[in-house]
């Protein structure tokens, strides 16, 4: 079910996308070079606060995963999937509890499961998130992750620090702010 998500779905184009090329631009390049990494964790008897501990271990261990540098060490990604969770408000809490944490380290934590609907970056309808097992995955920010970042100004600092690196933080601060005033939210959303 997991290899038929990531084969047929994420690393294909996609009609209701709204742009071209596949889902997930980052799977196919990790995948091919053998950098995509997933875990299990199995039982239905997983609540927040393991599934919290299986982020901080992967969290604390990511950047141990080979390779440690280079342009490859860009496209290592895990999936850690939860198949026996049915309360997909877990997934949901645990990214939530998680994200900040990770941004701040140039990482991403997303969060997919089935019905996920959290609507795509270019057509409102799509659910890109949707999967067919609760998933939380990791992988290094790009530099095209600014959209799934403008929500709090943290965030957005955190990604011109990474992505910035000539701006001065004063000045870097003071475009946070204006971003976050731009795109009209008040920092209370996270995803």
């Amino acid at each position: 079910m997991l290899r038929s998500w990531v084969c047929d779905y994420l690393i294909r184009p996609h009609p209701d996308l709204g742009r071209s090329g596949p889902v997930c631009p980052f799977t196919n390049p990790s995948i091919s070079r053998g950098l995509l990494w997933v875990g299990f964790i199995d039982g239905s008897d997983v609540g927040l606060e393991q599934m919290t501990e299986v982020v901080d271990e992967i969290f604390g261990a990511f950047r141990e995963l080979p390779p440690v540098d280079g342009d490859d060490a860009l496209l290592k990604a895990v999936l850690l999937v939860f198949p026996d969770v049915s309360d997909y408000s877990l997934i949901e809490e645990a990214q939530r509890e998680g994200k900040s944490k990770f941004v701040q380290e140039g990482l991403m934590l997303g969060q997919f499961y089935p019905g996920c609907t959290a609507s795509g970056l270019r057509n409102k309808e799509f659910r890109a998130l949707d999967a067919p097992l609760p998933i939380l995955a990791v992988r290094n920010m790009v530099g095209s992750d600014f959209p799934f970042l403008a929500q709090r100004s943290e965030w957005v600092d955190a990604y011109l620090k990474r992505f910035a690196h000539r701006i001065p933080g004063p000045v870097r601060s003071t475009i946070t702010e204006k971003v976050v005033r731009e795109f009209g939210v008040d920092g209370s959303r996270d995803r």
